[in-house]
């Protein structure tokens, strides 16, 4: 069931992308000049990115069966006004290619070192979200000689150490029944829910198509990460930059309990929870997440 949880998402994903574009006219999420997309080859893939502002980078691994323009618009437009900040699809998402017909974890952080190679980056902060906070993880164990400062969004170590989801939760994403709006919760705490009870309109407008056939591939990947001896967790300890561990203490898709595990096991790091919010926290409180990151990067 662990690993049914995030084949199950795409639904999520995709109601996040109806929501998004049938009401983006009274979206009040911040609008944020779009930078042209650029396209760096790498082996056996095409990556599509997007760079925002200047100053020292600032990488984003976005989450499982997600593209880039699903990031929170408010988000980036606060870390923009001190970093240069780079979105990308994961290979074969979005405007990615991608001729391989597998990949794990640990091929999708290579694919991010390849990328900086192209860009001429020696040395990055790196954020991943969710699935994206899998391959922050193993960039960082692999290469620490390129991460500045790592900052890891509602993610987990893997193995068999993963937190779950609740019941209920499962029960809504594995129903093929549950309403746009059951789905669309799981993102959201209860109480934010009830004082915004139409929370489509702080969601970004995703424009994006999804390759379902590189989600099912994605969903191999994180079946990995999950199994005994796969994920992050023997190699942790290794870490020695900075590391902040951010997520919402209402978190019902990836439960803040996995980044309580995290900061256990990460000596260089800081726990931050959220209250009142969840995995989708950056929509929910877009200023405090970025703020909280602004600061960590500047310390």
């Amino acid at each position: 069931m662990k690993n049914q949880i995030f084949y199950l998402t795409i639904i999520l994903v995709i109601m996040l992308s109806i929501f998004s574009d049938s009401c983006k006219k009274e979206n009040p999420t911040i609008v944020i000049s779009d930078p042209e997309v650029k396209y760096a080859e790498i082996t056996h893939a095409k990556i599509a990115y997007k760079i925002y502002g200047s100053g020292d980078p600032l990488i984003m691994c976005v989450g499982y069966a997600t593209n880039m323009d699903l990031w929170s618009t408010g988000a980036i437009d606060i870390l923009q006004k001190k970093y240069k900040v780079i979105v990308f699809d994961y290979r074969g998402m979005g405007l990615s290619t991608n001729s391989d017909s597998s990949f794990t974890i640990n091929s999708l952080a290579e694919d991010v070192n390849e990328l900086l190679n192209v860009l001429n980056i020696s040395k990055t902060h790196v954020l991943g979200w969710s699935m994206g906070g899998f391959v922050a993880q193993m960039f960082a164990i692999n290469h620490p000689e390129k991460v500045n400062k790592l900052v890891l969004y509602a993610s987990n170590c893997g193995d068999t150490l993963v937190v779950n989801p609740s019941q209920e939760i499962i029960d809504i994403l594995s129903n093929p029944n549950s309403t746009p709006m059951e789905m669309l919760s799981t993102l959201f705490s209860d109480d934010w829910l009830t004082a915004n009870p139409e929370p489509w309109k702080f969601l970004p407008n995703g424009k994006e198509t999804y390759n379902t056939e590189t989600i099912g591939l994605q969903y191999y990947a994180v079946q990995g990460w999950l199994s005994p001896g796969g994920g992050s967790f023997g190699h942790l300890h290794e870490l020695k930059m900075p590391v902040l561990l951010i997520c919402g203490v209402e978190d019902k898709v990836a439960p803040s309990e996995n980044s309580s595990i995290l900061a256990d096991l990460i000596s260089t790091s800081t726990l931050i929870k959220v209250q009142g919010s969840g995995h989708g926290l950056m929509y929910q409180l877009p200023g405090t997440f970025a703020n909280y990151i602004l600061t960590f990067l500047s310390e």
